[in-house]
């Protein structure tokens, strides 16, 4: 896909694009076909130092935390400026991430309208609240609390969703009142980029508020910004491993860290399914953007009366599943992001073959639809895997479900569904509703869907248990992890 114009690309800092203190560029490559879609600005440490010092000016020195109006009308610019601009936007994520058409919409429509409950919020929330009067140690006194942002947020999103990743911990951040410094994925950069250059066309963003930063080596420029000191608080959504070593670096000056790591998300079908429901629910939210998303329901938890029903059910309707250009919106499987991804997740797939596993459908890498360039994997189901192989423990990331057969009543279901380090998402397919609620309720996830039902939306909080990470996006919880509390006492004067 060929973008026109050629999309921004450089570095937003202090309230103006600029290049990296280098003068490095890097090249954004297409998934589908290895062309070019843009270069973006490389930057390094010292690029991310001058985002820190302009966020930090902007979170000291100005009104920007204290002024809930203004941050309002600010956000409710960039929400409508996002809403006229959503063409480039889609354009531009397609092209650089692979992601399908089919479901563009979601990543781009949905997360732009449900910018509304953030910017409806800043109005209606508590700021400050009084308490009465309490005697504590022989002293009557009022008691206030004060809700105030950290000051300066260091974010760093990942490659397979960046406008709505991007655009919820923008929003998150300023909403609440603080400055934040972006990384965007080195495979996704211009998103990033794209949502800076509509906030400064397009909003009265005071400059330092938004920085934007772009880097070849994710890791140098993720090390600059978690090694600052004077970011205040983190939030990382990415892989465990990253988010460990996030954890620890905000541990000196003991940092605020927020922390949304992916999942091994269970889909359990109980004897009494609908399978007419159940199966296109389950072949929904396993191949929908390509596999690549950390809340899909990529591990199948069969009961063994409905296995090999269940199984021969997939086979069809994934072989079925149209792939192929991500632009056509026929097609609802489209490219691997890059050539390491595809590898890794091809290897997984191999070993489980060799230990034992059958690929009913897929288990290869797809013969390219664009002549021979990009990074192709077929639709894949990979059953008789057992709960604690390799496969059915770990992130494939890719179109790829496993399944896993159970024996036994409710108990070994919610078992064999918990025996996974993550607890992202679950999901959970039966005709009982009662029975459903006793199984949600046991379920270690941030997450439950029953049915054919999605728990993301702007106003209930989203995260994870275990390895999936720490804190919370969206709701009012999602809104208190960027702010902190502060009790004020003041003489109580007597009656």
């Amino acid at each position: 896909m060929t973008l026109d114009p050629e999309p921004e690309g450089r570095l937003y800092i202090d309230g103006e694009f600029r290049e990296a203190a280098t003068g490095g560029y890097f090249d954004v490559l297409n998934p589908a076909d290895e062309s070019l879609v843009g270069t973006a600005a490389n930057g390094q440490a010292d690029d991310v130092a001058a985002a820190v010092t302009a966020a930090r000016r902007a979170a000291d020195e100005t009104s920007w935390g204290a002024d809930h109006a203004f941050r309002g009308r600010v956000l409710r610019q960039l929400q409508e400026a996002l809403r006229k601009e959503a063409t480039t936007a889609k354009q531009i994520q397609i092209a650089e991430a692979g992601t399908p058409a089919f479901n563009i919409g979601s990543h781009i429509d949905v997360m732009t309208a449900d910018m509304s409950f953030f910017n409806d919020l800043i109005d209606r929330f508590p700021w400050e609240r009084d308490f009465g009067t309490h005697q504590g140690v022989g002293l009557p006194s009022n008691r206030r609390v004060r809700y105030e942002p950290y000051g300066v947020v260091g974010a760093i999103t990942p490659w397979n969703a960046p406008f709505m990743t991007d655009i919820w911990k923008i929003q998150h951040a300023l909403a609440t009142g603080n400055t934040i410094v972006l990384k965007t994925a080195p495979d996704t950069p211009l998103t990033g980029a794209f949502i800076a250059r509509i906030a400064h066309e397009q909003t009265d963003l005071p400059p330092g508020v938004l920085n934007v930063i772009s880097s070849r080596d994710k890791a140098a420029a993720g090390e600059a910004l978690t090694g600052d000191p004077r970011v205040d608080m983190f939030h990382f959504t990415g892989s465990p491993t990253v988010g460990q070593r996030i954890y620890e670096r905000a541990a000196v000056g003991i940092r605020k860290v927020c922390l949304e790591l992916g999942g091994k998300s269970a889909n359990i079908i109980l004897e009494d399914a609908d399978l007419a429901v159940a199966l296109p629910m389950t072949i929904g939210m396993c191949m929908s953007n390509s596999g690549q998303g950390c809340a899909l329901a990529t591990r199948l938890v069969v009961h063994e009366s409905r296995y090999d029903e269940v199984l021969e059910a997939l086979a069809g309707a994934v072989a079925a599943l149209p792939w192929g250009d991500p632009a056509d919106p026929a097609n609802v499987v489209g490219p691997i992001i890059n050539a390491a991804q595809l590898e890794r997740m091809e290897g997984m797939v191999n070993r489980a073959r060799e230990a034992g596993a059958r690929v009913l459908t897929g288990g290869r890498r797809g013969d390219s639809p664009t002549g021979g360039r990009g990074f192709w994997y077929e639709p894949t189901v990979v059953a008789d895997v057992h709960e604690d192989a390799e496969i059915a423990q770990y992130e494939v990331f890719g179109p790829v479900l496993t399944v896993v057969r159970y024996e036994g009543g409710d108990d070994e279901a919610v078992r064999v569904a918990n025996n996974s380090r993550y607890g992202l998402s679950s999901y959970i397919q039966t005709q009982d509703p009662e029975r459903a609620w006793r199984l949600a309720n046991r379920m270690k996830a941030g997450t439950v869907n029953v049915g054919p039902s999605f728990y993301l939306s702007p106003d209930t909080p989203f995260g994870g248990y275990g390895i999936s990470g720490v804190g919370r996006e969206h709701g009012e919880d999602g809104f208190r992890e960027y702010l902190q509390a502060k009790t004020i006492a003041t003489p109580a004067v007597p009656a």
